[in-house]
C-alpha cells in the first residue's frame, strides 16, 4: 500500500483487531486477500477473521469482491482492472470493456467484462457490475499480462467481441470499433487468431465485414476463405429478416447495409 493510502486510514475509528489486520496485510503488500492469508499472518480462528473483515468492509477500509476475496478500498478504485483479474482467475478483460480500453469506441462502458475458462456468476462490487463470460480453454488466448492488468490485446478484443456481439454493443457498434481500430492491428496476428478461434461462422462474418469495408487487401481475405462457414449464416445473429445474400462469404445479409456502414 502506498503512503497516500496509509494517510487515508483513520486508525481512531478502528478496533485493535481491525488495525492489526490492516497493518499486517499492508506489510505483506497483498493486492487481494481472504481468510487464509489473514489466518497465516495472525493465527486467528476463522470466525474472528470473518467478523473483522465484515466490520472493515462496513467501515469502507476493504472491499468485498466475492466470497472470501477482498481488496483495500483505495486499491479497488485506483487499480480496478488489476484487482478484478487478480481476484477472478483465470481471466482477462475483454469484449466491450477491452474495446473501450484500446480506444476503439467513444461509448462509456460502465461494466467490467471478463473472459474465463471457469464458470463464475456475475459480480457486483461497489455498484460496479463485473460480467464474466466462459470460453473453452482453446479460445483462452490473445491477452497481454505484461502490465499489471490482464487485458485482451487489440486483435483478440475484436475477435471476442464479434463472437459475443450481444455483449459488445451489437453489430453497428462493432463495425464502428472495427473501422476505428483496424489500422492499429497486426494483420498476421489477426489472421492467426481468426483461424485459431475455430469458428467458421465468425470467419465468414469478419471476412465479409473486412471486405465490404475495404479494410483488408485481397491477399489477406483470400487466406481466410478456406475457413468460412460451409452453409449460409446470418450476418447479425440478432438482426432482422434476410435482405440479401453474399456468396463470397456465405452470409445472409439481415441488416440495412447503408445504415450499418
Amino acid at each position: 500500500m502506498n503512503k497516500q493510502q496509509d494517510r487515508n486510514i483513520d486508525y481512531r475509528s478502528l478496533s485493535e483487531n481491525e488495525a492489526y489486520v490492516l497493518e499486517s496485510l499492508r506489510s505483506e503488500d497483498l493486492l487481494v486477500f481472504g481468510v487464509e492469508e489473514i489466518k497465516a499472518l495472525s493465527g486467528w480462528k476463522k470466525t474472528r477473521i470473518h467478523n473483522t473483515l465484515s466490520s472493515l468492509n462496513k467501515k469502507g477500509h476493504v472491499v468485498r469482491i466475492k466470497k472470501d476475496t477482498y481488496t483495500f478500498e483505495n486499491e479497488f478504485y485506483d487499480r480496478t482492472f488489476e484487482v478484478i483479474t487478480e481476484a477472478v482467475k483465470p481471466s482477462y478483460i475483454s469484449l466491450w470493456t477491452a474495446l473501450s480500453f484500446h480506444g476503439f469506441t467513444e461509448q462509456q462502458v460502465n461494466m467490467i467484462q471478463l473472459v474465463s475458462t471457469k464458470q463464475f456468476g456475475d459480480l457486483n462490487v461497489r455498484n460496479k457490475k463485473v460480467e464474466i463470460s466462459t470460453f473453452k480453454p482453446e479460445r483462452f488466448f490473445g491477452y497481454d499480462d505484461s502490465e499489471d492488468a490482464v487485458v485482451a490485446d487489440k486483435e483478440k478484443s475484436l475477435m471476442d467481441s464479434l463472437f459475443m456481439l450481444h455483449k459488445s454493443g451489437g453489430l453497428e457498434e462493432y463495425v464502428k470499433c472495427l473501422k476505428n481500430g483496424y489500422r492499429e492491428l497486426n494483420e498476421e496476428r489477426l489472421r492467426e487468431y481468426i483461424v485459431r478461434f475455430d469458428n467458421r461462422s465468425l470467419v465468414s462474418r469478419i471476412g465479409f465485414l473486412l471486405d465490404i469495408l475495404d479494410l483488408a487487401d485481397q491477399g489477406f481475405l483470400n487466406k481466410l476463405k478456406g475457413n468460412i462457414s460451409k452453409s449460409y449464416i446470418l450476418l447479425d445473429p440478432h438482426g432482422e429478416s434476410v435482405k440479401d445474400h453474399n456468396r463470397d462469404w456465405n452470409i445472409k445479409i439481415n441488416r440495412d447495409m447503408e445504415e450499418l456502414l
